[in-house]
């Protein structure tokens, strides 16, 4: 079995809003994103949350992890899992 290799890393921030009407909650996220030269779900992120509580809207989990087959449904995933918690990704 070939040994997978990373090919590529990245380091970011991820900014969320809730979308309620006239809330000012946001919250900010480290995110370290890899893709792997080979696998089933060669693209993930691991996401920790970084920054001040909410005051009113609800808290999604600290930390998460995400793997796609590739960018385009990571980002689909990520701002799926947002919305399940009231908040759009900026």
């Amino acid at each position: 079995m070939p040994k997978t290799n990373i090919i590529y890393q990245e380091n970011a921030d991820i900014y969320a809003k809730y979308y309620q009407r006239g809330s000012g909650d946001f919250l900010e996220y480290k995110a370290t994103i890899q893709i792997k030269n080979s696998g089933k779900l060669p693209v993930a992120m691991k996401i920790k949350f970084d920054g001040m509580e909410p005051s009113f809207a609800p808290m999604p989990p600290e930390e998460h992890m995400f793997k796609a087959k590739d960018l385009i449904d990571l980002f689909l995933k990520i701002n799926r899992w947002f919305n399940k918690y009231g908040y759009i990704m900026k």
